[in-house]
């Protein structure tokens, strides 16, 4: 970083010391030089506070508060941040108030836009501003409407789907479905196996047969914000559904139309192309009645505006997600702020809309796996290690200094892989397919030990010592498991879509698993891909495996946190086995994201 700092302009040579240090970088620097170049004079105030705001949405703040600026964007446990020329808060607030770069809240669309926005408590880009100013008007609005339904309808075809509701024992996912039936905008919320698929797939059958009487057939749109999610989603929906219709829960023929549905992700329901944006908008609207999105806490501010901006103001709009799982990659953590607090009827325009599932139905009341989530997600690091240290056969824990157990546990992980391989070299590509998600590493790093490529190299030399001739330097061998590193619209891929190499025909393909066939597309005609024996745990988000193998890298690394952690456990449906030290793993629990936003006031605290 010195050597950057050394090519610091002078108009911004206030900002030397922090990128010395590390807090700023390029973007901000040169943002900062364009500003000081257009506005002669600038203060040094000023140029600090718009480097502050431009690093924010980096570190995935929406916006910053000055007294919490160190805490906010200081991303290093570096020594050299100490004692950093920060403003004073007073003179900072005062420069700040008076500069023509920043606009008031009424002011961020006047002509010229002003690339700040104060409000007199944070601090924004104006883009940033205008996202979340959008986002929760739109929820307000839609909160405060509703479906013209017929109210006896509704509750008799409830009770037909769910079941009678009982008022001394609530049925909480039919609860969730009548909200979603009856009113502009839904929140699903809940922990894994806690019946939000379930629940969203008997919502669909009653919202089907519900508007069957008018004549016309009911447009839904089912979106995920990978591709991953969204075959998830659909694999998921359509088990529920069988699920539904053995129960004789359904009509036959909503049974065979939801068969039928399959979800996309965001950016292809928005007919996302790079460079160009959305081409469906407030303009040119998505045609759906009913617009569901799950995996809603992966999705940033931004794309959050965009798809609000085209769902039809009429049009219903469920949004269903686990606010505890890692937020966006990108700025914002919307699924947290929409849930927001426990509140009063009708304290809120949301009040009433969100529905948090609490009862876990995939685990039994003796789980590892649900115990020890439970325990992450409440922070307490205390009960992690007493679930890690028991006798429950789903949550192992192998210390990363263990070399026997972690020997045992990559000889594990190498057989399921070789089975995977000699389903792709039979032809079985189904079989394949389905031992790949089966076992599966989460790593939360790439490069350090027990990262991703560690874990990857261990898998395929232990396959090069159990199939002879195998030869994994070979980038299309049989048997590898891909995974889409970038949108891909040619080959009507995803970024997060997997695939595998397998034996096909007089060659070789990859085949995907999509609905309701398989699909083989040639390898020359693929070319952002990544081998999928590991992956990271950010990536595996949407994501559900048999066994999960969630590997931690040191306490000291910055990226550890309680959603990290969380996100990985939820991931397995059977077994977790934790790699890591006891200081990694307390370290983790103990350290919980916060992203500072101001979407969560907008929409609960402003009535």
């Amino acid at each position: 970083m010195t050597v950057l700092a050394a090519t610091v302009p002078t108009e911004v040579g206030v900002l030397r010391r922090f990128v010395d240090a590390g807090v700023f970088g390029p973007s901000e620097v040169q943002l900062c030089a364009a500003f000081a170049r257009l506005e002669p004079g600038l203060s040094d105030e000023v140029i600090v506070a718009l480097a502050v705001a431009a690093r924010g949405p980096r570190l995935g703040h929406v916006c910053v508060r000055l007294t919490d600026v160190p805490r906010l964007v200081v991303n290093t446990d570096d020594e050299s941040v100490d004692g950093l020329p920060w403003p004073d808060i007073d003179n900072w607030t005062r420069a700040i108030g008076t500069s023509q770069l920043v606009a008031r809240p009424d002011q961020y669309l006047d002509a010229p836009l002003r690339p700040l926005i104060w409000d007199g408590q944070r601090l924004y880009l104006q883009r940033y501003f205008h996202h979340e100013l959008a986002v929760a008007d739109d929820l307000i609005r839609r909160a405060r409407s509703s479906i013209a339904l017929e109210t006896t309808a509704v509750d008799a075809m409830l009770d037909t789907i769910f079941g009678a509701d009982d008022p001394a024992d609530p049925d909480l996912q039919r609860r969730a479905a009548r909200v979603a039936l009856s009113e502009g905008i839904a929140v699903i919320a809940g922990g894994p196996g806690t019946g939000k698929t379930r629940t969203i797939a008997r919502l669909l059958a009653a919202a089907q047969q519900l508007a069957a009487p008018s004549g016309r057939q009911l447009d839904v749109a089912l979106a995920a914000p990978t591709g991953k999610a969204a075959t998830r989603m659909t694999e998921a929906l359509h088990s529920a559904v069988n699920q539904a219709a053995t129960e004789e829960a359904l009509d036959p023929a909503v049974t065979e139309s939801l068969a039928g549905t399959t979800a996309v992700t965001i950016h292809r329901l928005l007919g996302w192309t790079p460079g160009s944006g959305s081409r469906r908008n407030a303009a040119s609207p998505l045609p759906h009645d009913l617009v569901i999105v799950d995996e809603a806490s992966m999705v940033s501010l931004p794309l959050m505006a965009a798809l609000l901006d085209a769902v039809r103001p009429d049009a219903r709009l469920v949004l269903v997600g686990d606010p505890f799982q890692l937020t966006s990659i990108e700025a914002g953590s919307v699924m947290s702020d929409v849930v927001g607090p426990d509140l009063p009827p009708g304290s809120a325009p949301l009040t009433g809309r969100v529905t948090v599932l609490a009862a876990s139905r995939r685990f039994g009341p003796d789980s590892g796996i649900a115990a020890l989530a439970t325990a992450v997600r409440d922070g307490d690091a205390d009960a992690a290690f007493e679930i890690l240290d028991g006798p429950l056969a789903d949550a192992i824990w192998i210390r990363d200094t263990d070399s026997e157990m972690l020997s045992a546990l990559v000889a594990e992980v190498v057989a399921a892989a070789v089975e995977v391989v000699h389903a792709a070299e039979n032809g079985d590509h189904r079989s394949a397919l389905d031992a790949a998600s089966g076992v599966k590493v989460l790593a939360a790093t790439r490069h350090q030990p027990l990262g991703v490529y560690d874990w990857t190299n261990r898998v395929e030399q232990g396959i090069a010592r159990a199939i002879p001739g195998f030869r994994h330097t070979r980038r299309w061998y049989v048997g590898r498991p891909i995974i889409v590193a970038a949108n891909d619209s040619p080959n009507r891929l995803s970024n997060g879509d997997v695939g595998l190499v397998v034996s096909h025909g007089d060659g070789r393909a990859v085949v995907f698993p999509t609905m309701p066939d398989l699909r083989f597309v040639a390898p020359s005609q693929l070319d952002r891909v990544e081998t999928w024996w590991a992956m990271t745990i950010h990536k595996s988000q949407g994501s559900e495996f048999l066994h999960a193998v969630v590997s931690l890298p040191s306490a000291s690394s910055p990226i550890l946190s309680r959603e990290l952690l969380y996100t990985a456990l939820t991931r397995a449906r059977e077994r977790v086995t934790i790699v890591g030290s006891e200081a990694a793993i307390r370290t983790a629990i103990e350290h919980r994201i916060t992203r500072a936003s101001g979407l969560r006031d907008r929409l609960w605290s402003n009535f």
